[in-house]
């Protein structure tokens, strides 16, 4: 078979979940039929992390959608490499891509890893990102959701949305809890006597970091030892000022430790007794799925693709989006040594292993790839 140039777009090169999902691909799919290369429209560690691979990356800078200064050298990037296929990951890339991709007669591949139009929006503005998502995707030849549950709002809106449901997997063999990974808790001063709970995301409304914090401090004031919990809040973005700034109101500086962007997951994981995930809403979250892998405990919120995972004190534990009250019960019951909680655990590995590999992920991706060749021939060149 023909070796076929793949353009993966993604917004930033930052480390996210859609980030961590491009680079997982990437190093996964058939490198003998599937040559890839990746465009961000920001510099990170992500691109530090594709040079070290070996794998073709370029920035062209922007942080804005429909940034009509990036689409001529988006243009001019497609047709010196002569790609074949341009997968494309996010609203914004897409908005930035589509316009080139179309000129140069290259079939788009859209992932959505979560609608850019959510409940927690004014109306104007959900309402223009419907328009939005309605005239991008019908530059896509086709469309992947995350999540049965996404594909179900994007037809609540987009009413010719033809999708296909591809769930996320991971690398398991990077969160074996077997495996010999690092002593965060001794680089971190954390003892292990302390039960230490886990946020590891970008600290952004979407994530809640807030609703976390409040959580934390109402089960410090339940217990009668404080100084038993611990809180590593992992990650940038804007929403971290003011959670550093109530973790100083709340009087949890000593309690709470706030790290930057990490490339060790696995080994912070491994460090950890809980991890928490309060979004207000969700594609299918990566981090859940690593922390099941390395079999934790899970707290979360009942949101989109989350739910397709998590069951109810099963394989982790949901709780309402916002509710900091419930949030804190969860993670005082997800501390406890128990046989119900090492069940919980167990179950959780074996979710992952049985129906969130990247192998699964990378099977399903890939057939998608070729149903686009084979129905678009003509845009294939040998």
């Amino acid at each position: 078979m023909s070796e076929v140039k793949i353009l993966h777009c993604i917004r930033q090169g930052q480390i996210g979940g859609g980030e961590s999902h491009v680079l997982d691909l990437v190093q996964n799919l058939n490198q003998n039929r599937f040559k890839s290369s990746v465009l961000s429209f920001t510099t990170g560690p992500m691109i530090d992390q594709l040079t070290n691979l070996g794998i073709p990356n370029y920035v062209i800078p922007t942080e804005f959608p429909f940034d009509f200064r990036t689409w001529g050298k988006v243009s001019k990037l497609i047709r010196n490499n002569q790609f074949n296929l341009i997968h494309i990951h996010g609203t914004r890339a897409l908005s930035n891509c589509f316009l080139a991709a179309t000129r140069n007669n290259i079939p788009i591949i859209y992932t959505v890893h979560g609608w850019s139009f959510h409940n927690y929006q004014n109306i104007f503005r959900r309402k223009i990102s419907i328009l939005a998502e309605r005239y991008l995707c019908s530059f896509a030849k086709a469309i992947i959701n995350v999540s049965e549950y996404n594909r179900q709002i994007g037809l609540a809106h987009i009413p010719a949305l033809h999708s296909t449901v591809i769930q996320n997997g991971i690398d398991t063999g990077k969160f074996e809890p077997a495996l010999n990974h690092k002593d965060i808790r001794a680089e971190l001063k954390i003892g292990p006597d302390k039960i230490l709970i886990g946020f590891i995301s970008r600290m952004t409304y979407q994530k809640d970091p807030i609703t976390l914090i409040k959580a934390f401090h109402l089960l410090q004031q339940k217990t009668k030892n404080k100084d038993r919990f611990r809180l590593l809040m992992v990650g940038e973005g804007d929403m971290k000022g003011e959670a550093i700034k109530m973790a100083k109101e709340l009087n949890l500086t000593a309690s709470i430790h706030f790290e930057n962007f990490r490339n060790d997951v696995p080994d912070i994981l491994s460090a950890l007794n809980i991890y928490c995930l309060p979004s207000l809403w969700e594609g299918l979250p990566l981090g859940v799925l690593e922390a099941m892998a390395s079999e934790k405990i899970v707290v979360a919120s009942s949101v989109d693709g989350t739910r397709e995972v998590i069951k109810h004190s099963v394989n982790g534990y949901l709780f309402s989006p916002g509710n900091s009250e419930q949030l804190s019960r969860l993670l005082e019951e997800g501390c406890q040594k128990n046989e119900a909680n090492e069940k919980i655990k167990l179950n959780a590995r074996k979710t992952i292993h049985d129906s969130f590999t990247i192998q699964k992920m990378v099977s399903k991706t890939e057939k998608v790839y070729q149903d686009v060749l084979d129905k678009n021939t003509n845009y294939f060149q040998n």
